[in-house]
């Protein structure tokens, strides 16, 4: 709009000129300018409608866009001609009109060619600015994961230790020491990355479901199921954990006894990696459960959507007794 005013500023003293009235130039840049104004406002909705990233189709509906409006402008001016007197002398001449639709057109293509351009470089520089808060919000992720630094070394010849000990007199709990550390070497390991193979968060996850076996004991059953050629598809760390943790947290709260859940991870195409977590149980709505339930789910969400703008989908579904959640995301 800003733009449309400073051109009438510049264009109307030529109008004055041209009509050799001041009241007509202002009708003239009424008609002209003002029309122009409000064809440019429908283009603008409909480039943010129809917005692609497809240059070949973006193109056909700038060429598209802009040429019917300018054909539906130039016909106003030939319907007006009678009341401007420069327009009457203008469609005179059949080849000074089609000039003037042409010219009509042209203005349109260079403002939607300023327009777009402005409008990828805002883009370009808000990816920019998302994928530094994705980077962060990762950051964050990964210290919720392992806040304590502890000296690996130290901390793996402790549970080997410990492992040692209990192996023999209990098999699971040695069974559990051994998950844990597993986990942990895992999080370690993997803490700075940004993305992993999706096969070694899979074998986490199942660690950690191992280790709440052992602790939940008959009262929790899991089932871990992954499809080999996707264990070496690249997702960003930390994305499984949230909903492992949510599906043992509030199933426990839900669900009878056993809480089941189930971890499986296929291809439904070539080009689509899903998550599939299932628990026993209902869904609880995080406005039931106050401010802090489901943080790690609403991270989530933050980060898949920085990450894979409308390039993902997270499904949760609630239905005879059980909770679906279901993520899918582009294969790397």
């Amino acid at each position: 709009m800003a733009g449309w005013a400073a051109f009438v500023m510049v264009t109307f003293p030529l109008k004055i000129e041209l009509t050799g009235a001041f009241g007509v130039a202002l009708f003239l840049c009424l008609v002209r300018d003002g029309s122009s104004l409000i064809l440019t406002l429908a283009l603008r909705s409909l480039y943010r409608r129809y917005w692609t990233e497809n240059a070949g189709r973006m193109a056909g509906i700038v060429i598209l866009g802009c040429t019917a409006a300018g054909l539906l402008q130039s016909g106003v001016f030939f319907l007006l001609r009678e009341f401007l007197p420069l327009e009457a002398e203008i469609f005179r001449y059949r080849s000074i009109a089609f000039s003037v639709i042409y010219e009509r057109i042209g203005l349109l293509y260079g403002w939607s060619f300023l327009y777009l351009g402005i409008r990828h470089a805002l883009q370009s520089r808000q990816r920019q600015l998302e994928l530094a808060l994705a980077k962060t919000a990762q950051q964050g992720a990964e210290l919720q994961m392992l806040r304590a630094q502890t000296n690996p070394h130290f901390l793996f010849n402790a549970l080997n230790t410990i492992r040692a000990g209990v192996e023999e007199a209990s098999p699971p709990l040695g069974r559990m020491v051994q998950s844990l550390s597993d986990f942990l070497r895992f999080s370690l390991d993997h803490s700075q990355s940004d993305l992993i193979p999706l096969g070694r968060e899979f074998d986490a996850m199942r660690d950690y479901l191992a280790v709440e076996k052992v602790r939940f004991g008959d009262s929790l059953e899991f089932v871990c199921e992954i499809e080999p050629s996707l264990r070496e598809a690249l997702v960003p760390g930390i994305i499984l954990q949230p909903l492992v943790e949510n599906a043992v947290k509030y199933g426990q709260e839900t669900s009878e006894f056993p809480l089941s859940v189930a971890v499986r991870i296929t291809a439904p195409t070539a080009q689509t990696t899903r998550m599939e977590i299932v628990n026993s149980g209902h869904w609880l709505e995080p406005r039931t459960r106050g401010k802090e339930s489901h943080l790690g789910l609403q991270n989530l969400r933050h980060r898949l959507e920085l990450l894979y703008p409308d390039r993902h989908r997270l499904d949760i579904a609630g239905k005879d007794g059980s909770v679906r959640v279901r993520l899918e995301i582009p294969v790397l």
